[in-house]
């Protein structure tokens, strides 16, 4: 669940304009000598980029070279179209069938291109469903497979089936206290809609928790906050599989208990499940991606794109910002693949935590820590953290 908003993709074909949006702000983002230029911004409110293998984005199909997959064919007996081997084998039996008559809505929490979530009760308890709902206009995404191919049209209706099965069968697989609980499918819904229920979190996305003025997190908080955050995605890795998307939208908070705030990953609709030890194709939120997902230095990808990720992430905990929420999608991307660019850090960051941050958004991956090593040190870092508030 992302944030209970669903962003959606951006395709060049069924929102055309959006690629310009932002043209003013653009900043030049070049280093000189390969140095890392940063970039200063204030607001939540700029739009985010989707990309996913499915995705033609201008230059940066040009360099994304051909990923031949790591997966087998397959979709199991769902029907579904052959664009998406990460669901080989996947058998709709293995889910929780929920009946629609069995929710009770309460409130919309959020919608977007790819479906509205709502707080809803089942069999008493809270939840949260996600309705993928049909689009009445639409359109088609471009499937782009190898280099300067043309482009293949496939309703976008399509790719959204492909997401919410995607996401129902990593979720069905999960169960771990930092990892958003999977509930059931609903088949039945209005219109024959599909939905996902889950878990529900009482505050909302963490993105949310730091634009609101009345929830102050101090830096205990923030650290456990991002300790769970890191254990949710070891354990994700220890089950081989990589989010691909991770980002303070998709940790999902409670903050019922004032002493020990409780986070978990969630949204797994861009996630995949690797087989050996590399994953393939394009796909993440731009700000968050990591360069070897982008500049085609590499056939094959690993799961420490989830680890660059992590690293803006301890950077929007610290400040509260988006990350280059007033510059141009192009220069990002520029930025991005050229490792030149990387969110400014405040002045007030300590050492530790600015250290760990670094390492994390490394451009060599195999610098980059893994999660194990990651919420080791960010344990040892509240610890601290609670002995110095202590005395």
């Amino acid at each position: 669940m992302t944030s209970y908003r669903d962003e959606g993709w951006i395709s060049s074909k069924s929102q055309g304009g959006a690629r310009e949006n932002g043209e003013d702000n653009q900043k030049d983002i070049s280093g000189r000598d390969g140095a890392v230029a940063t970039a200063d911004h204030s607001n939540y409110n700029a739009p985010q980029v989707k990309v996913s293998e499915s995705m033609q984005y201008g230059d940066l199909m040009d360099n994304t070279r051909v990923r031949e997959s790591e997966y087998e064919d397959g979709v199991g007996n769902i029907g579904l179209p052959h664009l998406d081997p990460s669901l080989m084998d996947f058998d709709i039996n293995s889910l929780q069938i929920i009946k629609n008559a069995d929710l009770e809505e309460l409130r919309e929490l959020g919608s977007g291109t790819f479906g509205t979530v709502y707080h809803g009760k089942w069999r008493g308890s809270d939840v949260a469903i996600k309705r993928k709902e049909e689009l009445l206009h639409c359109s088609c995404i471009l499937l782009v497979y190898a280099l300067k191919c043309p482009p293949i049209e496939v309703p976008l209706s399509k790719m959204k089936t492909i997401e919410f099965w995607r996401e129902a069968e990593i979720l069905s697989k999960l169960h771990h206290p930092n990892v958003v609980a999977f509930y059931g499918v609903v088949q039945d819904g209005p219109g024959g809609t599909l939905a996902t229920v889950t878990e529900y979190m009482v505050d909302g996305s963490l993105r949310q928790v730091l634009l609101r003025k009345d929830r102050h997190l101090d830096r205990r908080k923030r650290l456990i906050i991002a300790m769970d955050a890191a254990f949710g995605m070891e354990y994700l890795h220890s089950k081989n599989i990589v989010h691909f998307d991770l980002k303070c939208d998709n940790l999902l908070v409670n903050l019922k208990d004032p002493s020990r705030p409780i986070c978990k990953v969630g949204d797994f609709g861009l996630s995949k499940i690797k087989r050996n030890t590399l994953v393939s194709g394009v796909r993440g939120t731009l700000p968050w991606m990591a360069p070897e997902l982008l500049n085609g230095s590499s056939n094959k990808v690993s799961e420490k794109v989830d680890v660059f990720s992590f690293g803006i992430v301890l950077w929007e905990i610290l400040t509260g910002e988006e990350p280059y929420a007033n510059m141009h999608y192009g220069a990002i991307i520029g930025g991005i693949v050229n490792n030149t660019l990387r969110p400014t850090i405040p002045s007030y960051c300590d050492a530790e935590w600015r250290r760990l941050m670094e390492q994390c958004w490394a451009p060599n991956p195999a610098i980059r820590p893994s999660f194990t090593e990651i919420a080791s040190r960010l344990r040892v870092m509240s610890a601290s953290a609670q002995t110095r508030k202590a005395s």
